[in-house]
This record gives structure tokens, sequence and C-alpha cells, in this order.
């Protein structure tokens, strides 16, 4: 009696860790695609006095040097309008709108790593739960998510880098070269990143495919003893 209790108070701390996973992972996923869309939204600021409202352009902008004070310093120097050029809208707004953007894109940023952190904590909760011993299977299909997860990283990581790179307005590296050269150089440094994240791909359809066989072969065992005691 007292088993049966231990395993069922085992399976609902269980299936509660399972639960607090998948909510955060979804919270993790939302507020990472929030971060990316508030650094790449186009940023707009209002001149109440004179009733006016420009583009600052995006915190990404402004990053790959698209954007920026000389940028919007210039745009206020060209209004046609004496009032509004007098007004230095752009100049006295954007920097404030911009840096407002990327502080909300790092805050999202952070919690999304922090959910993240926590959904592998809890994961590592929910191993220690089970009672039954992990076998041969459930540890290479685990080899195969991290490594999925490392290579994954790894990959966007280079393609953001590239991103940045080739969206630089002011790089001297292409007085030398052609943006599509760059591209094609980063891509293939970054093969063996991809080809970690496929391996991790293949172990862990290694490690189901072992789970499958490790679950049938028991269930033919079982089957077997079943037999045997009907046969007595």
């Amino acid at each position: 009696m007292s088993n049966s209790i231990t395993e069922s108070g085992q399976d609902r701390a269980a299936r509660s860790v399972r639960v607090q996973r998948w909510v955060a992972g979804v919270i993790a996923a939302l507020a990472l695609g929030g971060s990316v869309m508030v650094f790449l939204a186009q940023a707009n600021v209002t001149n109440d006095a004179v009733g006016v409202t420009r583009t600052c352009g995006s915190a990404f902008d402004t990053a790959v040097d698209r954007s920026g004070w000389e940028i919007w310093w210039a745009a206020d120097l060209d209004e046609p309008d004496e009032l509004v050029r007098s007004a230095l809208v752009r100049t006295d707004l954007c920097p404030s709108a911009i840096n407002l953007r990327i502080g909300i894109a790092a805050a999202l940023g952070s919690l999304s790593v922090l959910l993240a952190v926590f959904v592998s904590l809890r994961g590592r909760s929910e191993r220690r739960l089970d009672p039954a011993v992990e076998t041969i299977a459930e540890r290479i299909g685990r080899l195969g998510r991290v490594t999925s997860v490392v290579g994954a990283a790894l990959t966007i990581g280079g393609v953001a880098a590239i991103v940045v790179l080739v969206a630089d307005a002011d790089s001297t590296l292409f007085l030398y070269t052609d943006r599509i050269v760059v591209v094609v150089a980063g891509l293939i440094v970054l093969m063996p990143t991809m080809a970690l994240f496929a391996i991790g791909r293949v172990l862990v359809l290694v490690g189901a495919y072992l789970q499958q066989l490790e679950e049938e072969r028991a269930d033919h065992e079982a089957d077997g003893e079943a037999g045997d005691e009907a046969d007595e």
C-alpha cells in the first residue's frame, strides 16, 4: 500500500515538473520572439510642439551603422520646414527611443535565457524523480539533445554575426570583396556547427530507436513469462 502511495506521489510530482517545463518553455519562446521583434521594429518619435512624427530606424539599424546620431542630424537639417528643422526632432528624441528598445530587447532576451536554464534544471529534477535506472538509449538521446542545442546555438550565433557584418553600411571590408562572398565564406565557416547539430539529431533518433527495441524486448519477455505461468 505504501509503495503504491509513494509511486502515485512521484507520478504527480513528475507531472507537475513536466507542466512547469512546458509553461516555462512556451514563455521563453515568446520572450525570445518578442526580443527579436523589438530589436528589429522601426521606432517613431513625435514632437508635440511642432506636431510632426519622424522615423528613427530600428535598434538593429543602429547596431550596424545604418542609423545613428549623424544620420538623424543630417535628416533634421534637410527638413524643408524651418520650424521642424530647428526642432531637431530625430536628434533630440531618437537616442532615447532606440535605447529604450535596446533595453526592452535585452530584458526579454535575458528572461528567455533564464527560463531556458529553468527548463534545463527542472528536466534534471524530473529525471531524479524517475525511480527507473537510466538506460543506454536514454543516455544517447540526452547526449543528442545536448549536442543539438549546442550546435543550434553556435549556428544561430554565427548567422547573426554574418547578418550584422553584411548589413554594416560603413564596413571597409566590402571595398575589397563582395557581400555575397562574405556570406558564402561565413556559411562555410559555420559548417562544423551545422554538422554538430545534425550529429545531435542523429543521436536523438538512434536513442529513440534503441529505446523502442528495449521496450519491445521487455514486452516480449513479459509475454513469454505470462505464457509460462499459464502453462503451469
